[in-house]
């Protein structure tokens, strides 16, 4: 396997992708839209409803605290526990707009016959296409969660006289947002090798990004603590789950499959 082939795919797709703003604008918009709302959001219901919301659900260590510190403690739970993850997982969604056209919309553009007719081995082809998602997701999530967190330390200054974040659990879902965004963007991309359209892959993509939103409920509902115990096993858990699922994706992948 050539590094420079892997790269030469990579960068032709990211081209493609930012060469219309009607392509990236949504791309980056939505993420950048959330890290800016929902802060805001957080601090109106750590203001306003925390001590209902907090005895309603029994949240730890703030359903016992005193009045006077349940709208602090609620804003760092929800910050951290609730909102963290929505933050966590919205570029590896939109990564998936990338994902979904990598092989389909070579089908649509009638270019998958020119790129078979290249010297790229299968391992290439397929490394291209994957770092064509992976890196947008990367870098997205880099500037959501410094965008998220500067205006979440902003508002909980303004209003308690404290920094919120970073902290060490805050800290280990951005380090395993790239674990996290190569299970389905491998998936994805897979599967767009398989269909004909780029419609048709988007449908499906939608499906596989759902469990991605399990963590934040998990959390609220107490089934789930976004420890630092549990952040190490998660990200334990998807490096071996991304190891497993590339070697099964390259041994189930065709290229013939592209001009069928």
């Amino acid at each position: 396997m050539k590094l420079n082939k892997v790269y030469q795919v990579t960068w032709k797709d990211i081209k493609e992708t930012f060469s219309s703003i009607l392509i990236f604008g949504p791309m980056f918009g939505i993420p950048l839209a959330f890290a800016v709302i929902l802060p805001v959001l957080s601090l109106y219901i750590a203001v306003h409803e925390a001590p209902s919301i907090a005895a309603a659900i029994k949240i730890p260590n703030i359903s016992a605290a005193l009045p006077a510190f349940k709208s602090i403690a609620f804003m760092d739970y929800f910050s951290i526990n609730i909102l963290g993850p929505i933050t966590m997982t919205m570029p590896i969604i939109t990564s998936a707009v990338i994902a979904a056209d990598s092989f389909a919309g070579e089908k649509e553009r009638k270019t998958a016959e020119s790129l078979l007719s290249t010297s790229l081995s299968k391992t290439e082809l397929l490394l291209g296409k994957i770092f064509a998602s992976f890196l947008p997701a990367v870098i997205m999530a880099v500037i959501a969660f410094a965008l998220y967190g500067s205006i979440v330390n902003y508002l909980s200054f303004q209003q308690f006289h404290l920094f919120i974040l970073p902290t060490l659990p805050w800290l280990l879902m951005l380090a395993a947002v790239p674990f996290l965004a190569l299970a389905p963007i491998s998936i994805v991309v897979l599967i767009s090798s398989h269909v004909k359209g780029v419609k048709e892959a988007q449908q499906l993509t939608s499906l596989l990004v759902l469990p991605l939103l399990v963590l934040p409920f998990a959390s609220l509902l107490g089934l789930a603590s976004l420890s630092v115990s549990f952040m190490l096993y998660l990200i334990l858990f998807l490096a071996i789950f991304d190891f497993v699922l590339f070697y099964v994706s390259l041994a189930v992948f065709h290229r013939e499959s592209l001009i069928n």
